[in-house]
């Protein structure tokens, strides 16, 4: 994990804010040091509810203006995290996507509202709607590529803060679960899947086989019921099973 240092700090501030408030002012200050000018924290629904993440710092014209039906359901962000699970350059939607005139209407319309090059990190949880962590740098200036691994880990973090802290909002903090139980061979397999070691290196490692390394990984998966690998990592530090100081390479 790529400036690991960063992202311990984010988690660590992060858990310490009461509500949304405090942690959208948390990512406004943090999107700053990485240079960046603006976020979005968003499931892909044109309400807002319980459970329901919507945190940003767009500007309230074009917030406005992808408020409207019309635009939302075109737009070609939301339709590119349909087709990916891993982050992409807004330079890269084309590839992505078929975009049509109305697409790229949206496109040219963010550069005219201040928006200059972005990224966005999808995210799917089993069972919600799909998410996603959007960021960009503003009008004039360079995005550097060399932050999005970062980036992506406090998109993701970012993201189950506020899906906890709306929990909380709503008066339905007795919806949050206790954290699943998980084994220390899968929390090894977990912190050697963290240092970028394949399965098979882990197996080698652990002294079990790759199979074994696939099924371990699985099975913490389903007990969090997530999706990815990276939303595994996420949980378990999220909620302290896994210290930054376990995945740090000495």
């Amino acid at each position: 994990m790529s400036r690991s240092r960063d992202v311990e700090e984010f988690v660590r501030r992060s858990r310490e804010v009461e509500d949304l408030d405090g942690l959208r002012r948390l990512l406004e200050q943090t999107t700053q040091e990485f240079g960046l000018g603006y976020f979005l924290l968003s499931h892909h629904v044109n309400v807002v509810g319980p459970k329901l993440v919507q945190l940003s710092n767009y500007p309230e014209d074009w917030s406005n203006v992808m408020r409207t039906r019309t635009h939302f359901a075109i737009d070609p962000v939301i339709r590119a995290c349909q087709k990916t699970a891993t982050p992409f350059l807004w330079s890269e939607l084309e590839h992505l996507l078929k975009l049509t005139s109305a697409q790229r209407e949206i496109l040219d319309g963010a550069a005219r509202a201040g928006f200059g090059p972005g990224f966005t990190v999808p995210i799917h949880i089993p069972g919600e709607c799909t998410g996603s962590g959007s960021f960009a740098v503003r009008g004039g200036r360079q995005l550097n590529s060399a932050i999005i691994p970062t980036v992506q880990y406090v998109a993701c973090f970012a993201f189950e803060a506020a899906r906890r802290l709306s929990l909380v909002e709503d008066k339905l903090d007795h919806c949050i679960r206790r954290a699943p139980d998980l084994t220390r061979r899968q929390l090894d397999c977990i912190v050697l899947m963290a240092q970028g070691k394949s399965d098979w290196d882990t197996g080698k490692i652990l002294g079990i086989s790759q199979r074994t390394v696939q099924e371990h990984l699985d099975t913490a998966r389903k007990r969090y019921s997530v999706g990815s690998r990276t939303q595994l990592l996420v949980r378990t530090l999220f909620d302290n099973q896994l210290g930054f100081q376990d995945i740090i390479r000495t």
